[in-house]
């Protein structure tokens, strides 16, 4: 009676450990999903929603699956509602919509990371729609746009240099009903400590020294920088930047994600090391010599232009954004009117950071930040 009695127990528990194994064998883990040439990003979302394949994309495995670009992405239909945590990587590369909201997220997270997403036209309408769910951009830009993002019972994270159609970051998480008062106006040149940059007419550039983890390049952290400035809003006809040790001079463009590193042009001053500046970056002296013993001819300010410039006349260019029209290439200049976005007009010279454009009769001047040249101008 008494082995009758334990053969049932033992079978019960092989019963319930085969079981626990199968359980854990069956346990699903996330997965990297691939957007190349075989799998589209419509199909890789879809993917990571049903944790099976589609297209020509492998399938998610979940809880969270993570999709990387291996290229620029043109979509030309709205993208399927994210159901999912999922995490794109966009490894710099952009994704273009034609006018549809980028994303739709359903209770679920979503994490954008260094990714650029731009529009055909200046999209005004909804970016973005968020419910019960979390957004995170990480060095995340959208571009060609002036809209909102649509969120209800849901948060954002703001991570490294994410910008969203130029909307200051306490607007955006305003939109998602988390409070943050308004940033306050950004340090300008003249605060800086050590280096000391000066703004040629016309510019109205802002400025901040960068400490290591503000450079965010290991490669010259490890090679030993000596002092970084970082340099950005309008530029215009540029800025001088000396910094009063001697060294070399390295520039990261704030125009690519991760910032591409160029060797710049640099002289010698008065026991400093200088150099011109003209378009938003990061300005990193590291130990070495400048790369010319006097300031180079470029340095020297151009006289603004007078007459037609044959590289531009007659090409058309788009505002992205309400820019005043002056009488002159300066900020300084009578504002005559205004040419309002989505404006298409003709170009007939450029100099420095403006263009010289006819508007409804009158010869006057644009800045070229708000500008995107239309063709192959």
């Amino acid at each position: 009676m008494h082995n009758l009695t334990i053969l049932p127990i033992r079978r019960l528990t092989l019963v319930f450990a085969l079981c626990i194994f199968l359980a854990g064998a069956l346990t699903s883990h996330a997965r990297d999903i691939i957007v190349d040439d075989d799998c589209n990003l419509r199909d890789a979302i879809e993917a990571a929603n049903e944790n099976n394949e589609d297209g020509g994309c492998s399938a998610g495995g979940g809880p969270s699956d993570t999709i990387k670009l291996t290229r620029n992405v043109r979509q030309w239909g709205p993208l399927p509602e994210i159901e999912s945590d999922i995490l794109i990587i966009g490894n710099g590369h952009r994704v273009t919509f034609s006018d549809y909201t980028a994303f739709v997220v359903d209770d679920a997270s979503l994490i954008l990371a260094n990714l650029h997403i731009r529009f055909d036209s200046v999209r005004t309408e909804r970016l973005l729609e968020i419910s019960d769910g979390k957004l995170t951009l990480d060095n995340t830009v959208f571009h060609d746009c002036t809209g909102v993002m649509r969120a209800e019972d849901s948060g954002i994270e703001l991570r490294n240099n994410s910008v969203v159609c130029g909307h200051p970051q306490h607007v955006i998480k305003g939109w998602f009903g988390v409070y943050a008062p308004p940033l306050p106006p950004p340090p300008t040149c003249e605060a800086l400590t050590g280096a000391t940059v000066t703004l040629r007419p016309g510019s109205a550039a802002e400025c901040q020294n960068v400490d290591a983890v503000g450079l965010g390049n290991q490669s010259l952290v490890d090679a030993g920088f000596i002092d970084a400035v970082d340099i950005w809003s309008f530029l215009g006809p540029g800025v001088d930047i000396c910094f009063p040790q001697i060294g070399s001079l390295v520039f990261l463009d704030a125009a690519t994600s991760p910032r591409a590193q160029s060797a710049l042009q640099s002289y010698s001053s008065g026991g400093m090391t200088c150099a011109f500046v003209d378009r938003p970056g990061t300005v990193v002296l590291m130990p070495g010599q400048p790369s010319g013993a006097t300031a180079p001819a470029a340095v020297e300010r151009p006289a603004p232009a007078t007459v037609s410039d044959p590289a531009v006349e007659g090409c058309p260019i788009r505002t992205t954004g309400h820019i005043y029209f002056r009488a002159e290439p300066s900020l300084d200049a009578e504002r005559l009117d205004i040419v309002l976005r989505g404006s298409t007009v003709g170009a007939i010279s450029r100099i420095w950071g403006w263009y010289q454009i006819n508007f409804r009769g009158r010869t006057g001047w644009i800045g070229r930040k708000y500008v995107d040249n239309i063709g192959n101008c």
